[in-house]
């Protein structure tokens, strides 16, 4: 059969490989078949094109949202996981073998290929017109079923002719090229970080551009302006070299276009957040935590026990006796640690000084409220970034399954988000919080009709509560020591309160302090275990 094959596909060029394509089998079948976690290493090719269920499996180390009508490519050593309690899935699998025809001296050999050679990639492939690709499928999945049509070449050509039309049904990629004098300036930086350059010389490496117009065009482009982009490409180059074994800082900032070690040093520590020195050693550092955001589940995400972890904030109800013994017991713990760096939040500025003492201090960023981006930093800076990048993938898949099956038993019903502490009701708006984005937008919940769309949360006093509009209410007592207790005696004794439906159907419970936890991927976790547990509860009332 491979000789007729051979025959039958002989290419028209010589001195040249070319790909054909062997049907092994089309199978109908549904995946997992358990509701157990699972990983299965793909031992074949595989075209899976998805005809029911929708869900997510990781790829290699990918998340992927599965839904109805997608196609994908499977490869032989592929990893394919499928959480616990994940969905079911309905496909046509079409199994195959890709055959490298070459020719030799006059005749042609076939070997087995290694590699599609880029016709099509691994994953998920879009397609413009699903419904078509399927039609292909269902055809050949019905004639390979047919005794007499089993082995046929007929099966083998309709096979080509399938691969041949997804490689054309792929969609164009939208058009999102760099305007081509900012992507030559950038190359030029690349070609040149380890001299000294200047904005005249990147405006006329873009095409002779006036430097005034090239810089707003260039910060239009990329969102920072060419200094600071080069700043960024001569720090990138240099985390590079510092990672590499025996690596003198010295040499480091000549290589990469500084003149001195010492401004060098500056900067990297004001762009990277350590000096150069302690980059060096990132991966044996000794962390001790200084955070009233549960900063150390970051380090235990990634698989880090810090030397020490410290509050220093001085919490509403707190005596100031009781602060200065508990910041005097917590300051003597930290130096006794002896960490090599302290990771800090912004309730812990005004100890920056007292901290340099005892180690270097990294304060995170918190102009924007990006708890990923403070979990990547922080993974950098203890050469963890590969575990920090399965742990928000295994939190993506938490997500989305979490998700669908929260979605699919609230129905229609509402869920409100509530603070009470010593001074204020809070409702926690739909967006501009890691937890708002969380339950709101990643999970997809529907908000109460009172949560406002457009701030992270809205205060007020008690007497003031409307009849909230919601079917499930979670209430968090902040600062107990100060008086939510009495605030939230206060609220329960208003006449809205019986009315809210929440309230009414026994749907309102306490939670811990999820506005803290949020703001790690632990944290995140735990939430959606917790939601999921008291809706759970309700249910089964």
């Amino acid at each position: 059969m491979q000789e007729r094959l051979v025959h039958f596909f002989m290419p028209s060029y010589v001195n040249e490989a070319n790909l054909i394509y062997l049907l092994s089998s089309v199978r109908k079948r549904k995946f997992p078949m358990t509701r157990q976690a699972k990983h299965v290493r793909v031992p074949v090719y595989i075209l899976c094109f998805i005809t029911e269920g929708e869900g997510v499996v990781v790829l290699d180390g990918a998340l992927q949202k599965v839904r109805p009508l997608q196609l994908y490519l499977l490869v032989p050593g592929m990893i394919v996981e499928f959480p616990e309690q994940g969905s079911t899935f309905e496909y046509y699998g079409v199994w195959f073998e890709p055959i490298r025809l070459t020719k030799t001296r006059g005749r042609y050999e076939t070997l087995p290929s290694l590699s599609l050679s880029g016709a099509l990639s691994p994953g998920h492939i879009p397609v413009h017109h699903p419904q078509q690709i399927l039609q292909q499928i269902v055809q050949l999945y019905h004639h390979s079923r047919q005794e007499r049509n089993r082995d046929s070449l007929n099966l083998r050509i309709q096979l080509e002719q399938l691969i041949q039309n997804i490689m054309k049904n792929e969609p164009e990629q939208p058009d999102t090229v760099m305007d081509e004098r900012v992507e030559r300036s950038i190359l030029y930086m690349e070609q040149h970080y380890t001299d000294k350059v200047s904005i005249e010389q990147l405006a006329e490496a873009a095409g002779g551009m006036p430097p005034v117009a090239f810089s707003r065009l260039f910060r239009s482009e990329t969102g920072l302006p060419p200094v600071e982009y080069l700043s960024n490409v001569r720090m990138t180059h240099a985390k590079q070299m510092l990672n590499t074994k025996n690596s003198r800082v010295k040499e480091v900032a000549a290589a990469v276009g500084f003149r001195s070690e010492f401004y060098f040093s500056r900067m990297f520590q004001r762009m990277v957040g350590v000096s150069p020195t302690l980059y060096m050693k990132r991966g044996k550092l000794k962390v001790a935590v200084a955070s009233s955001l549960g900063f150390e589940d970051h380090l235990k995400s990634v698989g880090i026990e810090p030397v020490c972890v410290v509050d220093l904030f001085q919490y509403p109800g707190q005596s100031n006796e009781q602060y200065a013994e508990q910041l005097h017991s917590q300051l003597l713990e930290l130096e006794q640690s002896n960490p090599d760096m302290i990771i800090a939040d912004h309730y812990h500025t005004e100890f920056r000084e007292q901290f340099k003492q005892t180690a270097a201090p990294v304060f995170l960023d918190f102009s924007v409220w990006d708890w990923k981006g403070n979990f990547e930093k922080i993974a950098e800076l203890v050469n963890r970034e590969r575990e920090a990048a399965e742990m928000l993938t295994r939190l993506d898949v938490q997500t989305e399954t979490t998700g669908q099956t929260l979605r699919r038993i609230l129905g229609q019903e509402r869920m409100t988000i509530m603070q009470v502490s010593h001074r204020t009701i809070g409702i926690q708006g739909r967006v501009n919080h890691p937890l708002n984005e969380l339950v709101y937008g990643e999970l997809g919940l529907r908000p109460g009709n009172q949560a406002p769309a457009e701030l992270w949360r809205m205060e007020l006093q008690p007497e003031a509560m409307p009849v909230l509009e919601t079917e499930h209410l979670l209430i968090h007592h902040h600062h107990i020591l100060a008086g939510s207790d009495k605030m939230y005696d206060q609220l329960t004794r208003t006449a809205a309160w019986p009315q809210i439906p929440a309230v009414k159907d026994g749907k309102v419970k306490r939670i811990p302090n999820w506005f803290v936890m949020s703001w790690t991927p632990l944290g995140r976790q735990r939430i959606m275990n917790e939601l999921m547990a008291a809706v759970g509860e309700h249910q089964q009332r």
